[in-house]
């Protein structure tokens, strides 16, 4: 570790104690931590690093990230250009051979022949290799009969799609998809799965995310969890914050994580058409589904606040947020935890009322802006599925900032670019102005709130003497500028080392 001090461009620091952000001319760093931020206070032969204009931030945070997804999923596996159903054969033609093949991000939403994502040209193309498609919500996949075979489904799972002769289609939802997922996934061979983790952390890394928030779904033991957050050392130097997603408290307190849960889902995806809405879709039939009972989020709920750990969901439709709303309003008594911070993911389709009783109930609401910017505009996947009343409602930063909710931000990669920058451009520029966040408010979603949500404020975040020195160094200052645009990552610190 070295002594240096940072010259020649504004440092930026939220400071809670007048809830605001503040300017300061430089940074002192000596052995990772920061000394001070008055430049003057370096002392005669500390070495000067100058800025040249470019402004710091405290390095950024993603709370929702699917690691391993990420890194399978990048280059030729990344369907997400994908337009139609004739080039998706194509690249599904074209996808590199083994024993395992692996395809993920396709959007069918965003095809324009409005076609769909079948196993054919998988049986196709690899009748003797177990192959896999993943859509980009991850909520659905599909799958070849020699995958089927592997993944032996008992037939009476929830979510396997049939033709009119009983016959799987190769189409899976709802646990049938989890399952499937989780056992093609783990049998990829460990160094596959490790390349993939590095592979993504350098994105992470280059994009400005220092903290990574990984979500670890459908493990099948303790001892596998163990082995998937002791792997997180060896992707890269990034600070880690493992997210078992299960609804067992004790083992998250067994493993020492101060929380647990995120991807415990109430509900499925608005794209594949299961989450749990309160009226029907406009495009299908139905209003999706509820993945537990009520006595079951209970029981995990009260597990949690009785061990100090604090609990999420994944909650994305208005009916599984009244579930977990009203839940947590029986177990906390209406009131906010006395010790835990816990929290929704996503809190897509929420009604004025259920983001008031969120904020009452201190719950921290861990958002993807991205998804507006993908889906949110007129026409576009929302629309279509629930109609432009419920879309221009929908992921309601704005209405929760102001009902006194704390926000942080995510980007669910690979569901979005594993992109914080993009996310705060998005929160910026909601498709409705009523629910667009300030330039400050969007990056408070990414740093100190996110130091919170992480139980991590306490020595990262933002920037005081003693703290962490990570930080990003910035192209472009959002705060002078009033917008993210032509903002970018030049460089990003961790305990004042670079590391992207």
């Amino acid at each position: 570790m070295s002594t240096y001090v940072l010259t020649g461009g504004p440092v930026y620091s939220y400071v809670p104690s007048n809830e605001s952000w503040q300017r300061f001319d430089g940074m002192l760093v000596d052995n990772g931590r920061v000394v001070s931020l008055h430049p003057g206070d370096a002392g005669a032969g500390v070495r000067r690093v100058d800025l040249g204009g470019r402004a710091v931030y405290p390095a950024f945070a993603d709370c929702h990230v699917h690691l391993t997804d990420t890194g399978l999923f990048l280059g030729e596996r990344d369907l997400s250009g994908v337009r139609s159903v004739a080039e998706f054969e194509r690249r599904i033609a074209a996808l590199p051979r083994g024993a395992f093949v692996l395809a993920g991000n396709y959007d069918e939403s965003q095809w324009d022949d409005r076609g769909s994502a079948t196993a054919v040209p998988l049986d196709a193309h690899f009748r003797d290799a177990v192959a896999m498609a993943v859509r980009v919500d991850g909520h659905s996949c599909v799958l070849n009969r020699k995958a089927l075979a592997f993944v032996d489904l008992p037939p009476d799972v929830p979510g396997i799609e049939r033709a009119a002769d009983g016959a799987p289609t190769g189409r899976l939802f709802l646990d049938a998809n989890w399952r499937a997922q989780a056992k093609v996934l783990s049998a990829v061979p460990e160094a596959e799965r490790r390349a993939a983790d590095k592979r993504a952390t350098e994105v992470a890394l280059r994009e400005g995310a220092l903290h990574l928030h990984v979500q670890f779904v459908g493990l099948p033991s303790r001892a596998a969890y163990a082995h998937e957050i002791a792997a997180l050392r060896d992707a890269g130097p990034a600070k880690w914050y493992p997210k078992i997603c299960e609804r067992d408290p004790a083992l998250a307190k067994e493993l020492g994580l101060p929380y647990v849960g995120g991807d415990v889902f109430l509900d499925g995806s608005i794209g594949s058409g299961t989450a749990a809405v309160s009226e029907p879709y406009a495009d299908r039939e139905g209003c999706g589904h509820l993945m537990h009972g009520d006595a079951e989020v209970e029981a995990y709920f009260t597990a949690a606040e009785d061990l100090g750990i604090s609990a999420g969901v994944h909650a994305i439709g208005d009916r599984a947020i009244e579930q977990c709303l009203a839940t947590w309003e029986k177990v906390l008594g209406g009131k906010p935890s006395p010790r835990n911070r816990h929290f929704i993911e996503h809190f897509e389709i929420a009604t004025p009322q259920q983001i008031a009783r969120a904020a009452r109930l201190g719950l921290f609401l861990s958002m993807q802006p991205q998804f507006d910017a993908y889906w949110g505009h007129p026409g576009a996947m929302y629309d279509v599925r629930l109609g432009a009343r419920r879309a221009r409602t929908m992921n309601a930063l704005g209405s929760a900032k102001r009902a006194g909710a704390t926000l942080v931000g995510g980007d669910d990669s690979p569901v979005c670019k594993l992109s914080p920058l993009d996310g705060m451009r998005a929160a910026a520029n909601h498709h409705n102005i009523e629910e667009r966040l300030s330039i400050e408010d969007a990056l408070l979603m990414y740093t100190y709130d996110a130091a919170r949500f992480g139980h991590a404020e306490s020595h990262t975040g933002r920037f005081a003497p003693g703290y962490a020195a990570d930080f990003v160094i910035l192209e472009g200052d959002p705060i002078v500028s009033c917008s993210f645009d032509g903002v970018r990552v030049a460089q990003t610190f961790a305990d004042g080392e670079a590391v992207g």
